[in-house]
């Protein structure tokens, strides 16, 4: 049936991609509760298991001891980097498909799609350059300590050398995601992890012909779990087909393409950039304070991301139904699945400030028995996200403006949050208070974003208006907003 299917996808393209308009019409005419669950759930519930499997690594390293688990935390800003370099290209990509895809012009969505591709080539070529002639100088550079240096490079070596298996399923997940399908990537994401996790303790520890190859072990089961999701990526891509018929005589390299994908995406490579450098930062003050500083920071950057995976996953079905909305002039459909996704969020981030503040110690408990470690970790979580229950809507904002084509504007938000907020706090404060100085100040740059936001969601909403466009007076006043507010949030159209 699928070969007769191709067959005739190919004889007559136009009937098929008629009836792809008709199955994914959903996207401009079902109500945005329903869009919400159907998209955002699977991608939801994708991204906290796999994030749940991904603190596996981390547990599994923790056993070697912590001079391993400090190395592998000082790693995490090169790894972040790799896999920010992909996801912000990707988020260019599905905002620029679903774009596309909205205005009806597939020709576009299949020729983005597969500079997708090319970029995903582009980025494995120059990572290898790295490994090759730059690590050492780029471990110095960050402060990397002795005693970590060897495992550190060794580690990353791995890691960049097969950093084609990381871009490639990241980039072709959002293509996919751009025509609204969020189940299948993150089902290839679970896979991915499950494999990665079976081959960690094999690979680490050793069993039977297997040697034990420590550190390097984690890193050689990362590369072949996103070899094994690159394949699967490929022939989801190739099977699934719903807006976008990857015929290969619709790709034209044109650099106008690029364009339309950094013009969204490069704004959020530099936001991306930027959390990688104060992560740099904060390794090279941390280092100061010794291993154990190290081992809690890298424990805490992966708990409080796996609390934002919820999140993140709303925002994978916020983006596809926002800029196919916004592509399609319904406008008032960006802005209710804006409000009705921030709701959600806080919902999400509260489980999260109440899980950090109260249960820190249960949780430091699964990856270190130290008690030097702990009760410090217990200190930087409590410091550490005193306002997070506030940071889910402005993970929403910074999604749908990067959905409507916005980037920029998204790129200086972040960019204030990290250089004007919280580098200068992470800077001034260990002069005072020492250690608990790097934790106070995600907490105080986080209030001062929630500050930050207000004139940032004012502008976007009233960009949005069709007609009738009110005063920033009128837009300010309580009333108004309440009654707006209300409005907006009524979940009744499921």
């Amino acid at each position: 049936m699928l070969c007769l299917k191709n067959k005739y996808y190919r004889l007559f393209p136009h009937i098929f991609r008629k009836g792809a308009i008709f199955i994914n019409n959903q996207l401009a005419k079902d109500s945005i509760p329903w869009l919400l669950l159907k998209l955002s759930f699977p991608a939801m519930a994708g991204m906290i298991i796999y994030s749940l499997f991904s603190l596996a690594d981390t547990f599994f390293v923790a056993r070697l001891g912590s001079v391993a688990l400090a190395a592998l935390s000082f790693s995490i800003p090169l790894q972040v980097f790799l896999v920010s370099i992909a996801s912000a290209t990707g988020v260019g990509l599905t905002s620029s498909i679903s774009r596309a895809l909205g205005a009806g012009n597939y020709k576009l969505a299949d020729n983005i799609a597969w500079h997708g591709v090319l970029l995903s080539i582009i980025y494995g070529f120059f990572s290898i350059v790295i490994a090759r002639y730059y690590l050492n100088d780029l471990l110095v550079f960050t402060g990397c300590t002795p005693e970590i240096f060897l495992l550190i490079k060794e580690y990353l070596e791995i890691i960049l050398y097969g950093s084609f298996f990381i871009f490639l399923p990241i980039m072709l997940s959002n293509v996919i995601q751009g025509e609204g399908n969020t189940l299948w990537p993150m089902t290839v994401a679970l896979a991915g992890i499950l494999i990665n996790v079976a081959l960690d303790p094999l690979l680490i520890f050793g069993y039977g012909p297997v040697k034990a190859m420590g550190l390097n072990g984690s890193a050689l089961a990362t590369i072949y779990a996103q070899a094994v999701c690159s394949f699967l990526v490929i022939m989801i891509a190739r099977k699934s087909r719903g807006y976008l018929s990857w015929q290969f005589n619709n790709f034209r390299f044109k650099l106008v393409v690029f364009y339309k994908i950094f013009q969204v995406g490069f704004p959020t490579i530099i936001m991306e950039l930027t959390g990688v450098f104060v992560m740099l930062v904060l390794n090279k003050i941390l280092a100061g304070f010794g291993n154990n500083a190290i081992a809690v920071l890298g424990i805490f950057l992966r708990l409080r991301s796996f609390f934002y995976m919820p999140v993140y996953g709303l925002t994978q079905g916020v983006m596809p139904i926002a800029g196919f909305a916004f592509g399609g002039g319904s406008f008032d459909r960006v802005k209710e699945v804006f409000l009705k996704s921030s709701v959600l969020s806080v919902v999400f981030t509260g489980i999260a400030f109440y899980a950090m503040q109260f249960k820190s110690s249960w949780l430091l408990c699964f990856f270190s028995h130290d008690t030097a470690l702990i009760s410090l970790g217990v200190i930087c979580m409590q410091l550490g996200t005193i306002f997070i229950p506030f940071m889910g809507p402005i993970v929403i904002l910074h999604t749908v403006l990067q959905a409507i084509g916005k980037g920029a504007t998204a790129m200086w938000f972040s960019l204030i949050r990290h250089l004007v907020f919280f580098f200068p706090f992470l800077l001034i404060l260990p002069e005072y208070i020492g250690i608990n100085g790097v934790w106070a100040a995600f907490s105080i740059s986080e209030l001062l974003s929630l500050l930050l936001s207000v004139p940032f969601f004012i502008s976007l909403w009233r960009e949005l208006q069709l007609k009738n466009k009110i005063s920033l007076i009128t837009l300010s006043n309580p009333g108004y907003l309440l009654k707006r507010t209300l409005a907006w949030l009524k979940f009744d159209s499921f």
